[in-house]
């Protein structure tokens, strides 16, 4: 009997050694699933943190590029008065005034002159026109390509009188002079246009380069004008091109 409760309590020993041997392995696994479960979430959050900082980062340089694109972009459109003698009135949209002094602007201004004075206008990229005594013009802002930071087109108006308009090797084909009903493109080289309102002609002569004259609202082919020829217009007309006398012209 006594060897049989021996057995007995063996079992009972064997039992209970299995039974805490599954409670240690089940405390085991809980332990490794939670320690598991926490590398996860540690994980995740660092992810969450690099992916947080990624963002932030790159948010950072396309606002740092955008910024610097827009100043770009508002550095293009300025213009300068270079040069002037004798008297001079200048306006933006207000009043007309002296002009006094050399002077950067970045809207559309405009410039007229009296007898024996003339003021000299540098555009973008080193074009400039010149208005010559008696005459009036309107030199508004460069307007820039929609995507990319550079120049479409430097718009000028002559609404009375001349000017004398030298291309850069940089700013060719960039330059647009309107006068009436008239536009002249220029590609290269010096030329001139020249208005008389009160009859409504003019003429562009060029002395070295090639210029397109076309007309303001389209229609027709542009005539191409180069060095030692010029052009009539009036009334939206545009004669064919003859040669002309350029010596005869002040191209100062």
């Amino acid at each position: 009997m006594a060897k049989k409760w021996h057995q007995l309590e063996q079992l009972d020993h064997k039992a209970l050694k299995k039974l805490q041997a599954d409670r240690d392995r089940a405390i085991k696994v809980a332990q490794e699933s939670q320690d598991k479960k926490r590398r996860m979430v540690i994980a995740g959050v660092i992810l969450f943190a690099l992916i947080f900082v990624a963002v932030f980062v790159f948010l950072m340089k396309n606002r740092a590029a955008e910024i610097a694109r827009q100043e770009e972009r508002a550095r293009m459109l300025f213009s300068k008065v270079s040069e002037f003698t004798g008297k001079i009135e200048c306006r933006n949209l207000g009043i007309w005034e002296k002009l006094t002094e050399k002077f950067d602007f970045d809207k559309e201004y405009s410039f007229r002159t009296e007898k024996e004075s003339s003021v000299t206008v540098k555009v973008q990229l080193e074009n400039q026109v010149k208005l010559a005594a008696e005459s009036e013009m309107t030199v508004y802002p460069p307007e820039l390509h929609k995507t990319e930071n550079k120049i479409d087109k430097e718009p000028v108006k002559l609404k009375r009188g001349e000017i004398t308009a030298a291309v850069s090797l940089d700013g060719r084909g960039l330059l647009y002079i309107e006068a009436a009903g008239i536009v002249v493109n220029g590609s290269s080289g010096l030329f001139k246009v020249i208005y008389n309102d009160k009859k409504d002609k003019g003429e562009v002569v060029v002395k070295n380069g090639l210029v397109e004259v076309s007309k303001r609202r389209g229609g027709g082919k542009p005539v191409k004008v180069s060095g030692f020829y010029k052009i009539t217009f009036g009334a939206g007309d545009i004669s064919t091109p003859t040669q002309a006398s350029v010596i005869q012209y002040d191209w100062r």
